[in-house]
């Protein structure tokens, strides 16, 4: 009986020839959107920014309305401010003044000046234009193609 099974499968595989032309006709389709791309072929790479863990950080600390708010004053006045001045500055309570503080800090946003009775901050600029500045950057631009034709992007600090 195996003989006569492996006699039907050959027939089988006989007349599945045809049908494989069928798919052959749909993998032309498959690669066809491929030659028609929309946008940027490269996608954004982020290891050209910083670290995906300081990226992340940066990130979740912009996130927050009062942490912008925090940073525009900061980059308003362009000097020190301490911690009780920038709390007068929001309807929130002390405790939510410090915990942001402390998340804009921890992502390198802040400088903390310790002083004798009070903490003052000031605006990391560097940092801002270092991870979020040169993500939007490599969003944003479109690059240049080196002579072996793969994307390049010019990130100067």
């Amino acid at each position: 009986m195996s003989p006569a099974r492996s006699t039907t499968a050959k027939s089988t595989t006989a007349k599945s020839t045809p049908a494989k032309s069928t798919p052959a006709k749909s993998t032309p389709a498959r690669s066809s959107p491929a030659r028609f791309t929309v946008g940027r072929i490269d996608p954004p790479s982020l290891r050209d920014v910083a670290d995906s863990d300081t990226v992340d950080r940066v990130f979740r600390a912009l996130a927050n309305e009062v942490r912008r708010g925090i940073l525009a004053a900061l980059h308003d006045c362009d000097c020190y401010l301490s911690s009780h001045d920038i709390a007068r500055r929001f309807d929130i309570p002390w405790q939510g003044i410090s915990r942001h503080l402390r998340i804009l800090t921890e992502a390198g946003l802040l400088e903390c000046d310790v002083r004798t009775n009070e903490r003052a901050y000031t605006l990391d600029k560097t940092q801002l234009r270092r991870v979020a500045g040169r993500w939007v950057m490599r969003v944003a631009t479109e690059g240049t193609r080196n002579k072996a034709g793969e994307l390049v992007f010019d990130f100067a600090e």
